[in-house]
């Protein structure tokens, strides 16, 4: 398990080393506090692949660039994990949009970031639900919501946020997620999340059912319940 570690705080590297330790205690670490030439020739992380890259948003060495594009550059393979202090849904979604496959702050605890780095190494996406929520433009976890289960028919719970409408326009029209990610300028896992909130407004169990749902109220043709 050859894992790639890039971070320019002490402190946090050995934590890090740690926590990634209890999950692959067998695992061979490369660290690297900076991504500048010089760095990455003395660790010898060129045209190199890894089971997991885990590295801070901020590093310096990058230039203009992004630490995920600066990577790839110089031939770096490998899954990335964002573990990072800089936690803006901005960030997250440039992160993504460069390869990310995981965007985690670095207050995660250590009991929730070994499994979900777990995940990017076998090929997962993962994301807070604070920073999916902000990336879907929806209400905050503390905002009321609508009540779980099933519905019979479309009512006030299926009233969509113009996101959804968005979303659900390009699904009932046979886009696949990333399709639908590519037009609207989301991560697909943002359009994953609003299908989900979809389906579960309009009562519904699939793609099909909701269409069905959709044209019986009216709903495909603009009218809002």
């Amino acid at each position: 398990m050859k894992i790639l570690v890039a971070d320019d705080h002490p402190l946090f590297r050995e934590a890090l080393e740690l926590s990634i330790g209890f999950q692959w205690p067998d695992a061979d670490f490369v660290f690297v506090e900076t991504l500048d030439d010089e760095e990455l020739e003395t660790a010898d992380v060129a045209g190199r692949s890894f089971d997991l890259i885990v590295l801070d948003w901020n590093m310096p060495g990058i230039g203009d660039s992004d630490p995920i594009t600066r990577l790839r550059e110089v031939g770096v393979r490998g899954p990335v994990a964002v573990v990072t202090g800089a936690e803006r849904p901005a960030i997250a979604l440039e992160a993504f949009r460069r390869g990310a496959s995981a965007f985690l702050p670095k207050t995660t605890p250590r009991r929730i970031l070994g499994p979900s780095l777990k995940v990017v190494v076998e090929g997962g996406t993962t994301v807070p639900a604070s920073i999916l929520l902000a990336l879907a433009g929806d209400d905050p976890p503390n905002a009321p919501e609508d009540e779980g289960g099933e519905i019979d028919g479309v009512g006030e719970q299926a009233t969509l946020t113009d996101r959804e409408r968005d979303v659900f326009t390009l699904l009932s029209n046979g886009a696949t997620n990333k399709e639908i990610a590519r037009q609207l300028d989301l991560a697909e896992v943002t359009v994953k999340f609003h299908a989900r909130r979809i389906f579960k407004k309009l009562g519904a169990r699939n793609r099909a059912d909701a269409v069905r749902r959709a044209q019986e109220t009216g709903l495909l043709d603009g009218n809002r319940p």
